[in-house]
């Protein structure tokens, strides 16, 4: 037998510093330290008001935890992270993959059918809120439809119609709309879109290769959005719809080699729902925003052929170009190979 040899400490620290980072552990480290981050700033700044402290609480929290990641990420970190523009040919594409929300909301209207003493589950889309605001089990539109869903506030923020009072957004107020609207369509597209699809997916990727690096990716988006564990039926429809989103924001990033392609998207869902949610009880939206209702079936009908094409057209260059980039990855020795996953580096120029 041979004598036993423990790990020298040394080699173990250079082997850790050669793997690709982040892995799934850190990257779930890096997730809870974000979310932690977020909810101290923003206790800390709730004198500001609700909105404001949700949006500049997120904006610290992740990036300083974005801060701490980009110390272990090796450069450039231009081309790892996606920091390029949009090219213009690929902007109408990610464009026709905004009626994904629409279909979201469907979905949960037939699981709210199928399931109406269940409370909403898809709290979806932005940053996650304490248990402490829930409102409870209700089967008001905010449970209903895809409304504040997307937006990751709770049915705080948009109950008015039912409990005769109004959450932070009003549409009478000309300062918290602008408020909710920097927020759900502009700050939290934007951190996560950085966090998620640039500092962890790049890391994922790397490790694992493009499909399991962006479904890992997808899921830890998946799970910083805010829905409550209580219906099986609705929990299930909301927990597969918002990883097939998520997984729909991370093929763009890949496709499109920018992290404003999923920046822009998620833009695009975050935006229905802040229309949805803002004009609750103002403007009625059927299949959104209004109780018991579905979507046109002209409108479901073509929003899943839009979707469907883009999302076949997207994933197909996602893969060309994940595969153009592997191949062009020298080996140790010089070689060319498709395997060397690990050592991935997107071209300076790309």
């Amino acid at each position: 037998m041979f004598p036993y040899e423990p790990d020298d400490p040394n080699d173990r620290q250079r082997r850790e510093q050669r793997e690709p980072y982040p892995g799934i552990g850190s990257s779930l480290l890096l997730m809870l330290m974000g979310m932690v981050a977020s909810v101290f700033t923003a206790v800390a700044l709730l004198g500001l008001g609700e909105l404001a402290a949700q949006g500049i609480g997120r904006a610290i929290g992740f990036g300083a935890v974005a801060s701490l990641a980009l110390q272990r990420i090796p450069p450039p970190h231009g081309p790892r992270l996606g920091l390029r523009s949009l090219t213009p040919e690929s902007i109408p594409l990610i464009l026709c993959l905004v009626p994904a929300a629409l279909l979201m909301s469907e979905l949960d209207n037939y699981a709210y059918d199928w399931a109406p003493d269940e409370p909403s589950l898809i709290e979806a889309l932005g940053s996650p809120q304490e248990a402490g605001n829930e409102t409870g089990p209700t089967n008001t539109p905010v449970d209903a439809d895809f409304g504040d869903d997307a937006d990751g506030m709770d049915d705080e923020l948009a109950e008015g119609t039912g409990s005769g009072k109004r959450g932070p957004i009003d549409p009478d107020d000309p300062w918290t709309m602008l408020q909710g609207l920097i927020l759900m369509v502009v700050l939290v597209p934007v951190i996560d879109g950085f966090f998620f699809f640039g500092i962890l997916q790049q890391g994922l990727v790397r490790r694992m290769g493009m499909w399991q690096g962006v479904f890992l990716a997808g899921l830890f988006w998946m799970l910083m959005r805010d829905f409550p564990i209580t219906g099986f039926t609705r929990f299930a429809v909301g927990s597969i719809s918002l990883l097939a989103m998520g997984w729909l924001l991370g093929i763009v990033r890949v496709a499109t080699g920018s992290v404003l392609g999923p920046m822009l998207l998620f833009a695009g869902w975050s935006t229905i729902s802040f229309v949805s949610t803002a004009y609750r009880g103002v403007m009625d939206l059927p299949g959104l925003n209004v109780d018991g209702t579905h979507l046109p079936f002209t409108l479901t009908l073509g929003s899943l052929g839009i979707v469907a094409w883009a999302a076949w057209t997207i994933v197909r260059e996602a893969q060309r170009r994940h595969a153009e980039i592997v191949a062009n990855v020298p080996t140790d020795d010089g070689r060319k190979t498709r395997t060397n996953v690990r050592d991935l580096r997107p071209p300076d120029d790309d």
